[in-house]
């Protein structure tokens, strides 16, 4: 009877657990702006073409 009770609260504990994450990272989701990509090779730079900003090759 002891070991039941024991497995019904560590599976219950383990089932709030995963609750309170899913909810977090469903407000995390919420609250966060959209993601930005920036283009592969491109990393801090303008994404703009050279040729289109005037500088020769």
């Amino acid at each position: 009877m002891e070991t039941f009770v024991t497995v019904v609260v560590v599976v219950a504990m383990i089932t709030l657990g995963v609750l309170l994450i899913h909810l977090a990272n469903r407000q995390h989701a919420i609250a966060s702006p959209p993601s930005t990509t920036v283009a592969p090779g491109r990393l801090g730079e303008d994404a703009t073409p050279a040729r289109e900003r005037g500088e020769s090759s």
